[in-house]
Parts: C-alpha cells; sequence; structure tokens
C-alpha cells in the first residue's frame, strides 16, 4: 500500500482533472441488493453515504450489471477520464472489507488489485 500511494502522490494522481463532487451513495449496491416490484427496478439494503459517484461501482465484480446497464448509465453519465484506474481503488475497497469479514481468497484478490494499481 505505501507503493502505491508513493507512486501515486498519496493517490492524488488518481484524480487528476476530475471534480470530485458529494453524491448520496446506496453504498452496497450488489445483485443481492437489487430486484424488482411491481414491474420497476428497485434497489435496497443500502449503507448510504456521501462519496465520489464513481464509488458506488466498487462492488460491480458482484452486482452482475451487463452491457445494456452500463449502457444506459454511461448515456446519462459519461466516463470521466482515469475512471479505469479509480476503479480498481474503489474496488479494492470493498475486496479488502470483505477479507476482514469473511477472510479466503479476498486477500490475494486484494494483492492482485495492488498490483493492478501498480502498474496502471
Amino acid at each position: 500500500w505505501s507503493q502505491v500511494l508513493e507512486e501515486t502522490n498519496n493517490l492524488e494522481d488518481l484524480f487528476q482533472g476530475v471534480t470530485v463532487r458529494p453524491s448520496v451513495l446506496h453504498g452496497d449496491l450488489w445483485s443481492g441488493n437489487c430486484a424488482g416490484a411491481g414491474g420497476e427496478p428497485c434497489i435496497f439494503d443500502p449503507a448510504t453515504y456521501y462519496g465520489h459517484h464513481e464509488a458506488e461501482w466498487g462492488m460491480s465484480w458482484c452486482a452482475s450489471f451487463g452491457g445494456k446497464f452500463w449502457e444506459g448509465y454511461r448515456s446519462l453519465i459519461p466516463k470521466d477520464p482515469g475512471f479505469d484506474k479509480r476503479a480498481i481503488l474503489y474496488e479494492l475497497y470493498h475486496k479488502l472489507n470483505h477479507y476482514n469479514l469473511f477472510g479466503g481468497g479476498y486477500m490475494s484478490d486484494s494483492q492482485r488489485l495492488l498490483d493492478r494499481l501498480l502498474a496502471a
């Protein structure tokens, strides 16, 4: 982690050219917290907080959002420059949290994400 901080100027380099405006986030957006009700999409069981809107997608690895979802989302909120690098950081947060809660393979997933941050 210290190497990631050193090589990204304490993460500041990941946010160059991006204005971060606090947004209300669901905070636990994965397939188990999405369903339909009355023929409409529904999300529930939030862990709500204010944060960078991109942080919402740190759990997308287990959300099963398909291409149509992302196409619709990106038609409303275009991908900001550097998102792909920040997405690694946001996923890392959740993988470390899952390791803390559940152990197992989340540690090796976290290490791979740290390596990807260093390579990005």
